[in-house]
């Protein structure tokens, strides 16, 4: 199984100078670097948990989606997720995909048991498979590309302790897709990292939905104002909060810092609204793989580890170099 961080540029070095070595009879490293780059006439479904209504998911993922169908143009791309967290949805949309037979599939894992099935037939199909944003170790796939989730709760939860200090006492996590296997790793990160500090932390069940989440975090509040922190796992936790902060007027009540970014939420970091956010670069999560897949039905090559895209922490200090890419949707 894949334990190693496998560096992404260090991938497509080796591939591309592969031909300046190569004998005379092979292609010249130019044919292949173009032929890599159109793909050779595959089709891959993308499928994961989170669909166009998320904002994380129909914003910055999508973008890598689409960059990805127009980088490789002799490649077919088609994505695949429920409009709301369901996983049987997202088995079901796994299974149309496996009975096409495509060259190829990205995958995420929120909830091992429930695809340990479906994965056994991608397996027995011979079919190449690709594990994103959320994955568990112990299936069998060519590699993952995302960030390790409780690495990246502990991380905000260290970053946490570093800003608060002594005036951290009480967090709420607000997990917004309960039972996703990425989001309560991060949870737990968090709460290990500020627990070993003496803090308080409580979990507060939310929903896929913006409206919810906002009611479920006032409720909470209102029925425990000691709470120092509120740390949000994505945009769906974070867009509600800083809107019932704002309708509330309590900026300067509560703290608020997240995973994942937005601009929204990249406006809070600059204005003093948000303490800082983690990100894990969803346009790499979504571009990478296609390349991968081709370089591997083309010629062979897979990642030799997991390919972390994040966490990278994100704050007023450097949240300007941030701005103009996630404007863009990029980052």
């Amino acid at each position: 199984m894949r334990r190693l961080t496998a560096m992404v540029l260090s991938f497509f070095l080796i591939f591309s100078v592969a031909g300046v070595f190569a004998g005379g009879q092979q292609e010249q490293p130019t044919e292949q670097m173009e032929a890599a780059r159109k793909g050779g006439g595959y089709t891959y479904y993308v499928v994961t948990h989170g669909g166009p209504g998320d904002p994380w998911w129909g914003g910055v993922f999508n973008n890598g989606i689409e960059a990805a169908k127009s980088y490789y143009t002799d490649t077919e791309v088609k994505w695949l997720g429920p409009a709301k967290y369901d996983v049987q949805k997202q088995v079901d949309m796994l299974n149309t995909a496996i009975s096409a037979n495509p060259d190829g599939i990205v995958l995420t894992i929120p909830n091992a048991r429930a695809f340990e099935e479906p994965i056994k037939k991608i397996h027995e199909k011979g079919i190449p498979l690709i594990t994103v944003n959320v994955t568990d170790e112990r299936f069998d796939y060519l590699c993952y590309v995302g960030q390790k989730e409780y690495d990246a709760g502990y991380g905000c939860g260290v970053q946490t302790l570093k800003m608060m200090g002594n005036d951290l006492k009480k967090a709420v996590v607000l997990i917004h897709e309960v039972g996703h296997a990425g989001l309560e790793a991060r949870a737990k990160g968090f709460a290990d990292a500020t627990k070993e500090a003496g803090v308080e932390v409580e979990k507060l069940a939310g929903k896929p939905n913006q409206a919810e989440n906002y009611q479920a975090l006032e409720a909470y509040l209102t029925k425990n104002p000691d709470t120092d922190v509120v740390f949000t796992l994505g945009p769906l936790g974070a867009h509600p909060t800083l809107k019932l902060f704002e309708d509330k007027g309590w900026n300067d009540k509560y703290a608020l810092c997240s995973v994942d970014t937005s601009t929204r939420m990249m406006e809070a970091i600059e204005n003093g609204n948000m303490l800082f956010a983690s990100g894990q670069e969803p346009w790499l999560q979504a571009f990478l793989p296609i390349g991968f897949l081709n370089l591997y039905n083309m010629y062979g090559f897979s990642p030799q580890g997991d390919v972390l895209t994040g966490p990278s922490i994100i704050t007023k200090e450097n949240v300007d170099l941030m701005m103009e890419m996630v404007d863009k949707g990029i980052r």
